[in-house]
This record gives C-alpha cells, structure tokens and sequence, in this order.
C-alpha cells in the first residue's frame, strides 16, 4: 500500500511543478528561474509542516516521499545554476544558489516550529 501512495503523491507532485511552471513562464521573462525558486523554497516549507506532523505512515509516503519528493526538483536546480554560470551570469547564478538554500532552510524551520 505504500508503494500506491508513493505513486499517486509522486503523479500529483509531478504535475503539479509542471504546471507551476508553465504558468510562471507565460509571465516571468527574466533570467532568474523563478518556478524552480518557488517551487523549491514552497516545497521547503511543506517538507517542514510534513515533518511535525504525526499523520501516520500513509500520509508520510504521499506527501513528503511521494508528492514533494517529486514536487520539488534538486536536479532542475543545478542544472539552472550550470546554464546561468554557463552564461556568464555568475552573480545572478550566485544570488539563485544561496538564496534557495537560505530561504529554503530558513521556511523549514518556521514549518518545523509552528
């Protein structure tokens, strides 16, 4: 049973970003990737309120395995610094980096201590 909460998380999270996406994309025009962003420091928060939250195994494996594990995109990330640097927009890839990993840190742990 785990496995199908694992699936049907994971399908909503996926489609989710994708659509998170494509609607920052008809009005973000800039070369800050601000769907990733957002999508990873949201995806931070959530992890955080998943974390303190006793909902049992089930809910566990669907929102935090499942939904968010695929939600939030490590790999995007990355792969958005390398093109920025690539670019020669190392302030820019610079200010995206420790600003996600900053934010991000910084709603866990509001999530986690409410």
């Amino acid at each position: 049973m785990s496995l199908i909460f694992v699936l049907v998380g994971g399908w909503l999270g996926a489609i989710s970003r994708y659509e998170i996406s494509r609607r920052v994309e008809t009005f973000w025009r800039n070369d800050f990737p601000l769907a990733t962003f957002l999508i990873n420091i949201t995806g931070s928060f959530l992890i955080g309120l998943v974390f303190q939250a006793d909902w049992g195994t089930g809910w566990h494996n669907f929102l935090a395995v499942g939904f968010l594990g695929s939600f939030t995109t490590f790999s995007t990330f990355h792969l958005e610094i390398v093109h920025l640097g690539s670019r020669s927009k190392i302030a820019l890839a610079s200010c995206y980096l420790f600003s996600s990993y900053f934010i991000g840190i910084l709603l866990a742990l509001l999530a986690i201590s409410m």
